[in-house]
């Protein structure tokens, strides 16, 4: 019954994403091993849209983990849990709440020896900058862990790299490039997992680097990156080659922002209830990597729900007909908007 669940929920998200972003190219997906125990590593942009992708266009089903304090209100933590998304605790969340992270890391001990997945972002934190930070030590405990416990199975690291136009902006477009699988195991030493840790780090931010836009220097980034237009971004290994020729960059001349489109104010006001919704939360964001999030949530909720209702109030005076019409015209005014821009 989980399971049946959790591809529909997948169903679900990957159809909003059709409304959501206006393309999504994916790479490398026969990188992705069929019949093993796989720990997806991947950068970390843009808050839960980063997760939310990877389960709904990753061939398998995966197992998340996921910033603890989005837990925190009970019925948010029963969603997520449904989906297979797992509490990791930081440093930030108290120090006391460090010891949950064991009970964790057993689950994904076990989850990889039933050759399931987990899905880590093993950065840490996510950050809108388009660079691959520094690793922590997270996803190689949870590698060398499950190897101590069940050494006798084949453990595979696939790096995925997650490349937007632009983060922030709705009807923007996404890159995921699936590396190659990093067989886990030749990295492995009982007594030396300080080495081996540091070793499979190093491969895999490596790796990474290659999967995504990778500006080194933070200090550089908001100029190197004016240096591109944002649909060159979904190719990382052509914007990180430009990237070493520093000397033949130079800022985008003109405004990359899309021209006015004819179906704008046409959805604005049909969709007036539920963007009511998002100025009321846009304010509240606190975190510029969320802003994403919210939006794409509020489009897979208010906006469906609100012209459902409305087609019922329609269909009480005009008939059944005129409520599906209605329906099908708003959907597909959004979904050429999304697509147009």
């Amino acid at each position: 019954m989980k399971l049946i669940w959790y591809l529909l929920v997948k169903l679900y998200v990957r159809t909003g994403f059709a409304f959501y972003f206006k393309k999504v190219e994916i790479e490398g997906i026969e990188n992705v091993p069929k019949n093993t125990a796989v720990l997806f590593v991947a950068n970390h942009q843009n808050a839960l849209i980063d997760p939310l992708l990877l389960g709904a266009f990753i061939p398998r089903q995966l197992h998340f983990l996921t910033r603890a304090d989005v837990f925190h209100k009970p019925i948010i933590r029963a969603l997520l849990s449904s989906v297979n998304m797992l509490p990791i605790y930081r440093i930030r969340d108290g120090r006391d709440s460090l010891s949950k992270n064991e009970e964790v890391f057993q689950k994904c001990f076990k989850i990889l020896n039933s050759k399931g997945t987990v899905l880590i972002f093993p950065e840490g934190n996510h950050n809108i900058q388009r660079r691959v930070r520094i690793l922590s030590k997270g996803f190689t405990r949870i590698v060398f862990g499950a190897l101590d416990e069940y050494g006798d199975h084949e453990l595979m690291v696939v790096p995925v790299g997650i490349n937007y136009t632009n983060a922030r902006k709705y009807a923007s477009s996404v890159s995921l490039h699936v590396g190659e699988a990093i067989r886990a195991n030749d990295y492995y030493q009982r007594e030396k997992h300080t080495v081996s840790s540091a070793e499979l780090k190093a491969e895999v931010r490596n790796r990474l680097k290659k999967l995504t836009t990778h500006i080194e220097d933070p200090e550089k980034h908001d100029y190197l990156e004016s240096c591109f237009r944002e649909d060159e971004f979904l190719d990382p290994l052509k914007v990180n080659f430009k990237l070493e020729q520093p000397e033949l960059l130079n800022p985008v001349v003109g405004d990359q922002s899309p021209d006015f489109n004819m179906l704008m104010p046409l959805v604005k006001f049909n969709s007036f209830f539920p963007r009511l919704i998002w100025k009321y939360l846009k304010p509240r964001i606190s975190e510029e990597e969320f802003i994403s999030t919210y939006k794409f949530s509020v489009g897979i909720t208010a906006f469906p729900l609100f012209y459902i209702a409305q087609s019922w109030v329609l269909a009480l005076f005009f008939g059944s007909g005129a409520g599906w019409v209605y329906f099908g015209l708003s959907l597909l005014s959004v979904w050429l908007l999304t697509k147009s821009r």
